[in-house]
């Protein structure tokens, strides 16, 4: 297994609780505090909420672990929703009579065991976990054990655990009286982005018995993003992604070795804890759908420039170098006769000899005329030596430079010809011309096409040097790319240009609005409106237009993730934002089957 791969004498991050490895962040150690104090002090009811996995059973076991040995403690692990199996289930679990006991002599016993033990200096705990699934008139019966006392003091104290529905049945009118009998009750929020990175470390340090840096910092915060800070989740990601390092012989873990591992964790990227599903004003909801109605009617090209989202890029350390400058070889000597600037050669793949496709320009105007030559029946190519040329036959700063022209003209705009050193000085130019930029990772070229935009993508020649090209378009058999020789388009089999493929590229979009490039749970405003309002017209779930996150949103997401075949999270990023403008009729983006700028 990996722990010996990484020098550790155990598993660091088992989903099963080992109080060896407790590690209590500030929150947490302040809960525990409260909750202390509130024993002490004899206080009737206890009451921890938070979203599955944020350390509430955690939390109360610290919690036992403090408290006088002079304590009977009873657990209900998985409580009954009707109010007499409960009181069955408690007498149980301090081993009381039971059976053939009718509600009234079950209240009986459990009375005189209380009076017992509090004759004998112990206190009596009962812990409900799970408490949310409880009916009203089960939390009812649970707030009657609490009439169980003498007049100094509670025979009972009541812990109960439970997700955040359990705060919305206590603030209900109907559990009023129970709400007002809680002396202690604390949320529990999933941990920040330096407690995530403390949380994996001090696990790390426990399963070795001395600090490990087996996960770079990118990698840790990574972690914190995909799983929002929510330690069960946490452990189940880092576990993950260990075995996956183990699998490929890395000895240190990066970002991507995360992403890959994450894949296949049910709930990464959803364990955000929830705000809560809260009405706003009507008057302003109507308002701002119909600032966001607006815009969508007059359509995109007269959008404010205020209106459109700057999305962050993804850079790496190898995109920054320069190379020496070399000159491009002639279509010639490759055997090809040029044509017109402009011009897209299409090379054969297995089915088709070479096709020509000239662009014409005229008042502004582009478009294509296709000038198609017979068809072979031979086996897929999966080599070409033309592709290997041109990119043997580019450097990487032309390279990038024609890419970026041939991205800005499929996008219909006008940039200044210039040279780029590097993707990051490219993309900081397409952002500039109001583009954006969302980095793609990943090994299948497939995968990038099923998004339909076009992108800068990186190859790989034959000696192992990058180069960067514009993917434009695409139309099932094969990829239309630009940038390499003179910057003229090339038509290739996918596959062949799959060959070539490193796994990155930088898809190019048109943020029509400004809104939040992650929008998710328990998010407002005009960006939660507009989500509301597309899902709502693609009828992708019951989604209301209500300008709060809430679960139904949620759902309309996922069911548009999972009809596109992108990752299923339940958060509208920037994947989810560019299809859904794909989808809608008044935007209209470029796209790689089509052959027109938008």
């Amino acid at each position: 297994m990996y722990t010996a791969f990484y020098g550790l004498r155990e598993k660091p991050f088992s989903l099963t609780p080992n109080p060896r490895f407790l590690y209590l962040t500030d929150a947490h150690r302040e809960a525990l505090a409260h909750l202390l104090y509130g024993f002490e002090e004899g206080e009737g009811f206890i009451v921890i909420s938070g979203e599955v996995g944020t350390g509430k059973t955690t939390l109360c076991r610290s919690l036992l672990e403090k408290i006088e040995l002079e304590t009977e403690i009873a657990i209900l692990f998985n409580p009954s929703e009707n109010a007499f199996e409960l009181l069955q289930s408690i007498n149980e679990e301090f081993g009381l009579e039971v059976e053939g006991l009718s509600r009234r002599q079950l209240l009986g016993v459990l009375n005189r065991f209380l009076l017992d033990r509090n004759a004998a200096g112990q206190r009596v705990v009962l812990i409900v976990d799970e408490a949310q699934h409880l009916s009203t008139a089960t939390l009812e019966q649970v707030r009657l054990l609490s009439n169980l006392e003498t007049a100094a003091n509670k025979l009972i104290q009541i812990i109960l655990l439970g997700q955040p529905e359990l705060d919305e049945k206590l603030d209900s009118n109907e559990l009023r009286q129970l709400r007002q009998r809680v002396s202690v009750r604390w949320r529990l929020e999933p941990m920040n982005a330096t407690e995530t990175t403390q949380y994996i470390q001090h696990r790390l340090q426990v399963a070795s018995d001395s600090p490990r840096e087996i996960f770079t910092r990118a990698a840790l915060l990574e972690i914190h993003r995909l799983t929002g800070g929510v330690p069960r989740l946490v452990n189940a990601v880092a576990d993950r992604v260990l075995l996956a390092g183990f699998a490929a012989g890395q000895v240190r873990l990066g970002p991507s070795s995360v992403r890959k591992a994450a894949r296949e964790i049910p709930g990464t990227r959803r364990a955000m804890a929830s705000l809560g599903v809260t009405r706003g004003s009507l008057a302003l909801a109507a308002a701002l759908v119909a600032s966001v109605l607006v815009g969508v009617a007059l359509g995109p090209d007269v959008m404010p420039t205020t209106f459109r989202e700057k999305v962050l890029v993804v850079n790496r350390s190898e995109l920054d170098f320069d190379e020496p400058s070399v000159e491009s070889r002639d279509f010639d000597e490759l055997g090809m006769t040029s044509t017109e600037t402009g011009a897209a050669l299409e090379i054969p793949s297995s089915e088709e000899e070479l096709v020509v496709v000239r662009s014409v320009e005229a008042e502004g105007v582009s478009f294509q005329r296709e000038i198609s030559v017979s068809a072979l029946a031979v086996a897929p190519p999966r080599i070409s030596p033309l592709l290997s040329g041109l990119l043997d036959d580019s450097n990487y700063r032309t390279s990038v430079s024609h890419a970026v022209r041939a991205l800005t003209e499929k996008y219909g705009l006008g940039m200044q010809e210039s040279q780029f050193t590097s993707v990051a000085s490219a993309i900081a130019a397409l952002r500039e011309a109001n583009l954006g930029i969302t980095a793609f990772e990943g090994e299948d070229l497939t995968q990038l096409l099923g998004l339909n935009y076009p992108a800068l993508i990186e190859l790989r020649t034959d000696s192992g040097e990058t180069r960067v090209v514009a993917l434009v378009g695409h139309d099932g058999q094969s990829v239309e790319i630009a940038g390499l020789g003179k910057g003229d388009s090339v038509r290739l089999n996918s596959d062949v240009v799959a060959d070539h493929f490193t796994g990155l590229a930088w898809i190019a979009w048109r943020p029509y609005l400004e809104i939040p490039s992650l929008i998710g749970s328990g998010e407002r405003g005009a960006g939660v409106l507009w989500l509301q309002e597309a899902l709502s017209r693609m009828e992708y779930g019951e989604v209301r237009i209500t300008g709060t996150y809430d679960a139904a949103t949620a759902a309309g997401v996922e069911s548009f993730q999972e009809l596109h075949g992108i990752r299923v999270d339940g958060l509208a990023g920037p994947f989810t934002q560019m299809l859904i403008y794909s989808e809608l009729e008044e935007y209209q983006p470029p796209q790689l089957d089509d052959g027109e700028a938008g």
